[in-house]
C-alpha cells in the first residue's frame, strides 16, 4: 500500500491598507536610508494634514548607519509634529525605531541606558534626543507601518531620506 503525502503552503499573510486612516486629521512620515550600510545616508520626513502634505524636510550624513537614520528621522518627525501643538500619529516603517521609543527606551533609562545585562547601548545619544523631544509630547502617537507598501505618506518620506542620502554624496 502507498502512503500518500500531503504537502501544506503557509498561508500567505496578506497586508491590508486601509489609506482612509491616513486621510484625516494629522500623520508624520519619518524614515532613514543609508547606501551601503554603513555608509553615506539620509533621513526625511513628510507631514500631512487631511491627506495633503503640508511640510517637509530631509538631511544626510557621509559616514553613518542606517539605524542612525532612521532614529535621526523619527526624532526630526517627533520635533515637527511637537511644532504644531496639535494630536499627531507619527508613522515610521523601522522596528527598531518605533519599538524602542514605544517599548524599550523606559526600560533602558532605568537601566542607565544599558541594554540588559549591561551592554553599552547604541546610539546613545539619538535615543535621549528622542526620550528628550517625547517629554511633554503627549499628543503625538509613534506607530509603526509597512514600507514600500503604497503608503502614500511612507513613500514621500523615503524618497526624502533618498535626496538627504544624496545631499550626503555632494558633500
Amino acid at each position: 500500500m502507498v502512503k500518500s503525502k500531503r504537502f501544506w503552503r503557509k498561508p500567505v499573510k496578506i497586508y491590508e491598507i486601509d489609506h482612509a486612516e491616513y486621510c484625516t486629521g494629522l500623520h508624520v512620515f519619518a524614515d532613514g536610508a543609508c547606501e551601503p550600510n554603513p555608509g553615506p545616508g539620509g533621513w526625511g520626513v513628510a507631514v500631512f494634514r487631511d491627506g495633503v502634505e503640508i511640510a517637509s524636510d530631509h538631511g544626510g550624513d557621509a559616514d553613518t548607519t542606517n539605524n542612525k537614520m532612521e532614529l535621526l528621522g523619527l526624532l526630526k518627525g517627533i520635533e515637527a509634529a511637537k511644532a504644531l501643538a496639535e494630536p499627531a500619529i507619527l508613522w515610521c516603517d523601522s522596528q527598531y525605531a518605533v519599538k524602542g521609543a514605544t517599548e524599550w527606551m523606559h526600560n533602558w533609562k532605568k537601566r542607565g541606558w544599558k541594554k540588559p545585562g549591561k551592554d553599552e547601548l547604541k546610539n546613545i545619544e539619538l535615543w535621549q534626543s528622542i526620550d528628550a523631544a517625547l517629554s511633554g509630547a503627549d499628543q503625538i502617537i509613534i506607530c509603526w507601518c509597512k514600507g514600500h507598501a503604497g503608503i502614500a505618506g511612507n513613500e514621500r518620506a523615503d524618497e526624502l531620506s533618498n535626496i538627504g542620502l544624496a545631499s550626503a554624496l555632494q558633500i
